[in-house]
């Protein structure tokens, strides 16, 4: 069953209107604390959906999945995650990767199954990122290197194997020539059959070495966002955004992600923009606690904005989404 609302929608957090301005979207909301919500703010990590439209966060305080109706919640005291501190989730062929400070956790049909450094070749318990490429190996950001993961566990980039100045990788993305795309505090890395290069403020344009966000457009053109603004990396052609040349308020970037409709959403420490490659957008969420953690699009084009203080939904189109049955035996293996 499919529920839509046109102008205003209940979410969690707060109260969302919806308004259709082109250059400047006010959006006033009404926050609620954790004390009337399942999920805590100032925390949010992580934020994806599956097949079934279901929505999935991970947080520093545990792991929520959002149906449509209703939030579940899993911690460390009701299933068998070893910690609360989930650093990031990915769903992937309906599998869940859930990425933790204490080890990677694959969940699948009610079944789980943990890999940490006492049981596996992972180099780091620390999970920061997990994506699949073109050949479906899944690839894994770790505070002590890059994994690739086909039938073993692999460390294919870190100091120890390469000598690189810094493995402790904190973004991760992989493009449409299967390129694989890392970023560090150090710089951004590229990898590919085995050859790797650095990228960094003393070889190339980009604005700053902590590159904390990496997309991939429809034109396989490279989005960094870094400390100090956005490099934009066509073919070899670099161009930075910064809040000098657009309407952004300030050079830490926090989230980004494409849309279908080939535009960039930019978080930030202050607020949330949009480029259509021709033209800025503002998205003014808050006056105040407008701090963006996270940024995500479900497959009914809603925006999901995890700020400081609350999760904001956001549809010019009005929001729309599944609204499902979420089975305990496949949400995750309780105790």
């Amino acid at each position: 069953m499919k529920q839509k609302v046109d102008k205003f929608f209940y979410l969690l957090f707060g109260i969302i209107f919806l308004t259709g301005s082109a250059v400047c979207a006010q959006i006033p909301t009404t926050n609620f604390n954790k004390k009337n919500t399942p999920v805590s703010p100032r925390c949010f990590t992580s934020i994806t959906s599956d097949s079934k439209g279901l929505i999935w966060v991970g947080t520093l305080e545990g792991l929520f999945c959002y149906n449509g109706l209703e939030w579940r919640e899993k911690n460390t005291k009701n299933s068998y995650l070893p910690t609360n501190k989930v650093l990031c989730v990915e769903i992937i062929e309906n599998k869940k990767y859930i990425g933790t400070t204490n080890g990677l956790i694959v969940v699948h049909d009610g079944s789980w199954r943990l890999y940490n450094t006492k049981n596996s070749r992972l180099p780091s318990n620390k999970i920061r990122k997990i994506k699949q490429d073109k050949n479906k190996n899944i690839w894994i950001a770790t505070s002590k290197g890059l994994v690739s993961f086909n039938k073993d566990l692999e460390t294919v980039l870190s100091k120890k194997t390469n000598g690189i100045i810094d493995d402790n990788f904190v973004s991760l993305c992989i493009d449409k020539e299967n390129t694989i795309w890392a970023g560090t505090n150090n710089g951004l890395y590229s990898y590919k059959n085995k050859i790797w290069r650095v990228y960094n403020k003393n070889n190339s344009p980009i604005p700053d070495d902590h590159v904390w966000e990496i997309v991939v457009d429809n034109e396989n053109n490279k989005w960094i966002g870094t400390k100090k603004g956005i490099a934009k990396l066509e073919d070899n052609e670099w161009k930075v955004f910064n809040k000098k040349n657009t309407p952004i308020k300030t050079n830490i970037i926090t989230s980004m992600v494409y849309d279908n409709y080939d535009r960039l959403w930019i978080g930030t420490q202050k607020g949330v923009c949009s480029y259509d490659g021709e033209e800025w957008t503002k998205h003014k969420i808050e006056k105040k606690k407008n701090r963006v953690q996270k940024l995500f699009i479900d497959n009914y084009d809603n925006k999901w904005i995890c700020t400081q203080s609350n999760i904001i939904v956001y549809n010019l189109e009005g929001i729309e989404f599944k609204k499902n049955k979420i089975d305990e035996n496949k949400f995750i293996v309780s105790r």
